[in-house]
């Protein structure tokens, strides 16, 4: 009988988030961590994309967690990170997983202190379950699913820069953070690889509550949209607003956003695609739109599958506007991935009310 894909997913991002806050813990070891991504792996968006050790183990320990339980699924779990990172002598150094503590921390001890590489090593390796009363009950699965025909992505750390300099700013609107540490979160996202609809999507904010210096609580949400099965832990109420709320990248065109304002929404700014997905997902924002190409698939399958399994969905901004019907964006394998091919290069309409996006499209191709 195969384990809980679901469960298993969530207690991997709580690993996840155990790792990201040991990393973020000690500041002369993030400092250590931090290298500039270059080339392909850098987004063409910003001056300077980032990526940490802390990405890449959190990255490469849910694939072999995940591809241990679930054989059939190993060979299709993907990730943001490309796995190798350089020591401080220049050396190319492949982020490994090995069966054990000891294999583990030897491959890491080629970038880090034997006595760091030790105590990551064994949280790589501990055995985690997370048990949160805002979990829910957890379904059952279909005994028929086919694993193998499911992919996931990951996005190990979403907001690398918000998690290397933690500095917050805070909005207008309660509960929304325009940056810092409340914008990271650890997105994993499943897929069928043929329709290439997101079915499964666990995201974690490791840093959601702060318990002392250093010592934080994660919050997970989970969702799952099969056709005969959804679920979820994200019944929150809808609030009642005046307005309504979108929230946005701080770079969004201004035209774009006036046509917005037309229709009678308010606006936040805040950092990362998984966070801005999650107000929607959790009533504190009713839209997210993002016109530019530059969040990928790992940004946006967890986020899209709990979407669905509330009844929204997330949309190609582009695509739509395009075809003057929504159309979402979809994981389906085709030839060769490439940067491109990764791309949501249409942009984004993430909505839990697809009803918004009637007036939504009109006023956007006006």
């Amino acid at each position: 009988m195969e384990p809980n894909l679901v469960q298993q997913l969530v207690n991997a991002a709580e690993k996840a988030a155990n790792i990201a806050r040991i990393c973020r813990s000690n500041e002369a070891l993030l400092q250590l961590l931090v290298q500039e991504k270059t080339g392909p792996e850098a987004n063409a968006r910003f001056e300077h994309d980032f990526k940490t050790l802390a990405d890449v183990l959190i990255q490469e320990t849910i694939k072999h967690d995940i591809g241990t339980l679930f054989p059939a699924m190993r060979d299709a779990i993907k990730g943001e990170e490309s796995p190798n990172f350089k020591n401080v002598d220049g050396e190319s150094v492949t982020i490994a997983i090995g069966e054990t503590a000891e294999e583990t921390a030897n491959c890491l001890a080629s970038i880090l202190n034997v006595e760091v590489a030790e105590v990551l090593a064994g949280e790589v390796h501990r055995a985690v379950v997370y048990e949160e009363s805002l979990l829910g009950e957890i379904p059952a699965l279909p005994a028929d699913l086919d694993y193998s025909n499911l992919g996931i992505w990951i996005d190990p750390i979403d907001g690398t820069a918000e998690y290397i300099s933690g500095d917050s700013i805070f909005t207008d609107f309660p509960g929304i953070t325009s940056t810092g540490l409340d914008c990271v979160t650890v997105l994993v996202g499943v897929y069928d690889r043929t329709t290439g609809i997101p079915v499964i999507g666990v995201v974690s904010q490791p840093f959601h509550n702060k318990l002392d210096e250093n010592v934080y609580r994660s919050l997970v949400f989970w969702g799952v949209c099969l056709p005969e099965l959804q679920a979820n832990n994200c019944q929150f109420e809808r609030p009642e607003r005046d307005n309504r709320l979108g929230i946005f990248s701080s770079s969004e065109n201004g035209d774009i956003l006036q046509r917005i304002m037309e229709l009678g929404y308010e606006f936040a700014f805040a950092a990362g695609a998984g966070h801005k997905a999650l107000k929607v997902i959790t009533w504190e924002v009713d839209l997210y739109l993002l016109s530019k190409g530059s969040t990928f698939k790992w940004d946006t399958c967890a986020p899209q599958a709990i979407l669905r399994s509330l009844g929204g969905d997330m949309y190609s901004y582009r695509g739509s506007i395009g075809d003057s019907k929504p159309t979402p964006l979809s994981y389906i394998e085709d030839g060769e991935e490439t940067a491109d091919t990764k791309c949501n290069k249409d942009g984004l309409i993430a909505v839990r009310d697809v009803t918004l996006l009637d007036d939504l499209l009109k006023k956007l191709t006006e």
